[in-house]
C-alpha cells in the first residue's frame, strides 16, 4: 500500500472515529437533559394538578367528614375543560378509580407500584410508537387514601433525539468526505518531496551519482533531502575514491613490475655473459660490477617497499621529540654522505610529538631527494619553526624544480618526472611515497612546493607538546 494511501486512511480513521464518539456523547448528553427537564417539567405539573384536587376535596367534606366523590369527579371534569383537554389523569380513592381519562390501561403491577407510594413516582411507557410518562402520588384526607395518576406523552423528547442523531449522521458523511478530499491534496503534497527521493534513489541504483534533489523546505522533509544529498556525494567521493585507488594500484603494478624487468633482464644477460666464459676479465668484471649495482638497488627497492607495506597507525608510538637535538644528528649523520653539499640547519627550539624513527627516516630521504636534485649553491637548508600551533619543518633546495604538471603525482608510489635521471642517480619512485606515508601518519599531508628550474620546498606538519618549560 503506498504511504500516501496509508497518510489518508489512518487520519480519516482517526477523524471518523474522534468526530463520531464527539457527536453520540453530545447527541446523548442533549437528549439526557432534554428528557430530564421533561420529566421535572411534568412533575410539576403534576403536583399543581394534585394540590388543586386536594384543595378541592378538603373544602368539599361534609359534617360527617365523608369525602364526595362526586365533588372529586366534577373537579376533574371541570379541570379538563379549564386545561381545555390536554390533561390526561386518573383518581382512585382507596383504590377504587372514581374517574379517568387516560389513554394507556396500567398493568396491576405499575399500578400498585405507583398507588402505593407517598413519594411520587414515574413510569415511561413505550405503546403505539408513542412514549408516556405516568406519574402517581397518594395523600390521605380523614383517612381516605386518595391517589392521583397523571399521563404525558413525551415523544417529542425522544422524536427529537432520533432528529439530532440523524443530522449528525449527515454532517459526520459530510466531514469525512471534504476530510477525505483535503487530506488526499495533502498527501499527495506532501508526500511529493518523497516520491523524488524514491525516484531518484531508483536513477542513483543505475549509477547516476552525479544526480542531486532540490527540494526548498525548512522541515525535516528538506532536511532529509539535504542529508540524502550529502550522502549522494560521500557515495561518489568513495566511488572516485577506489576508482583512483583501483587504476593506482594498476598503476603500482605495472610500476613494479617496470622497475623489476629492467634490472632482471640485465642481471639474466650480464650472469649469462659470465656463466659463458668468453669474455675477458675486464668484461667480467664489468659484468659483475654491474650485476652487483642493480643487485643493490633491487635490495633498497625491496627495503623502502617492505617499510611502505608495514607502515599503519596500530604500531606507532609517539613521544616527545626535542626538535634540536634531533635536527643536530640527522645533521651529524649525513655530513659525510653529501659531500660538497652544506647542510644548513635552522631549527626554532619546541618539542613535538612523533615517532622518531619514522621522522628520521622521512627526512633523509627529504634531503636525499634534494642532494639529487643537484641544487645550484650546494646546499640545502634544514628548516624548523612554530607555525599556526603546529611545528612545520620543511627540507629546501634549489635544483632542478619539478614541473607544475607533475606535482600532483609525485607522491604516487614509482613516480618519476625523469625516469633516466632517476636511474642514473640510483632513485625508484619509492621514497615521496614513503614520506607521504609517514606524514599521515602524523596527521600531516606532505606539502610540496616547486618551479622548475629553480628549486623544490618540501614540508610536513608536527604537533607541539604543550606547557613545556
Amino acid at each position: 500500500m503506498k504511504f500516501t494511501f496509508k497518510i489518508i486512511i489512518s487520519v480519516i480513521t482517526i477523524i471518523s472515529i474522534i468526530f463520531s464518539i464527539a457527536g453520540v456523547t453530545m447527541c446523548k448528553q442533549n437528549f439526557t437533559h432534554s428528557l430530564e427537564n421533561t420529566i421535572n417539567q411534568n412533575i410539576d405539573n403534576h403536583l399543581l394538578i394534585r394540590y388543586g384536587i386536594e384543595n378541592n376535596t378538603i373544602e368539599n367534606i361534609d359534617e360527617n367528614g365523608a369525602i364526595s366523590d362526586k365533588k372529586i369527579i366534577e373537579y376533574a371534569r371541570n379541570l379538563i375543560l379549564y386545561l381545555e383537554n390536554n390533561k390526561n389523569f386518573s383518581i382512585y380513592s382507596n383504590n377504587n378509580v372514581i374517574y379517568s381519562n387516560l389513554e394507556i390501561d396500567l398493568t396491576d403491577e405499575d399500578l400498585n407500584f405507583l398507588n402505593n407510594s407517598k413519594q411520587i413516582k414515574y413510569l415511561l411507557k413505550d405503546i403505539n410508537n408513542k412514549r408516556y410518562m405516568i406519574i402517581g402520588s397518594s395523600l390521605e384526607i380523614n383517612t381516605n387514601k386518595i391517589t392521583f395518576l397523571s399521563e404525558y406523552d413525551i415523544t417529542d423528547v425522544f422524536i427529537e433525539r432520533d432528529r439530532q442523531i440523524k443530522d449528525f449522521c449527515k454532517i459526520d458523511i459530510s466531514i469525512i468526505v471534504i476530510s477525505l478530499i483535503t487530506i488526499g491534496i495533502l498527501s499527495i503534497f506532501l508526500t511529493k518531496p518523497i516520491i523524488k527521493l524514491n525516484e531518484l534513489s531508483k536513477e542513483i541504483a543505475k549509477g547516476k551519482y552525479d544526480e542531486r534533489i532540490h527540494i526548498n523546505s525548512n522541515d525535516e522533509i528538506g532536511e532529509l533531502s539535504e542529508s540524502f544529498n550529502i550522502m549522494i556525494e560521500a557515495v561518489e567521493n568513495k566511488i572516485k575514491e577506489l576508482e583512483l585507488l583501483i587504476k593506482q594500484r594498476e598503476d603500482f603494478i605495472t610500476n613494479f613490475n617496470h622497475e623489476l624487468k629492467n634490472p632482471m633482464t640485465s642481471i639474466i644477460g650480464y650472469a649469462d655473459i659470465l656463466r659463458s666464459n668468453k669474455y675477458d676479465d675486464e668484461v667480467k668484471i664489468r659484468a659483475a660490477n654491474y650485476i652487483f649495482n642493480e643487485g643493490k638497488r633491487l635490495e633498497v627497492l625491496a627495503r623502502k617497499l617492505m617499510d611502505l607495506m608495514e607502515l599503519s597507525n596500530e604500531n606507532i608510538k609517539f613521544e616527545k621529540i626535542d626538535i634540536t637535538n634531533f635536527a643536530s644528528k640527522i645533521s651529524n649523520d649525513l655530513k659525510d654522505n653529501l659531500g660538497e653539499i652544506e647542510l644548513e640547519v635552522n631549527i626554532e627550539e619546541a618539542k613535538v610529538l612523533g615517532d622518531k624513527s619514522l621522522l628520521e627516516d622521512c627526512i633523509r630521504n627529504l634531503i636525499d631527494n634534494s642532494k639529487k636534485a643537484n641544487p645550484k649553491d650546494n646546499k640545502i637548508i634544514f628548516l624548523g619553526k612554530k607555525q599556526n600551533e603546529k611545528y612545520c619543518i620543511s627540507i629546501i633546495d634549489k635544483g632542478v624544480g619539478i614541473p607544475e604538471e607533475d606535482l600532483p603525482k609525485v607522491q604516487d608510489c614509482f613516480y618519476m618526472v625523469d625516469k633516466m635521471r632517476a636511474k642514473n642517480n640510483g632513485r625508484n619512485g619509492v621514497g615521496l611515497s614513503l614520506c607521504k606515508k609517514i606524514a599521515e601518519i602524523h596527521g600531516s599531508n606532505l606539502e610540496i612546493e616547486s618551479v622548475l628550474g629553480q628549486g623544490t620546498k618540501v614540508s610536513i606538519y608536527l604537533e607541539v607538546v604543550k606547557n613545556e618549560k
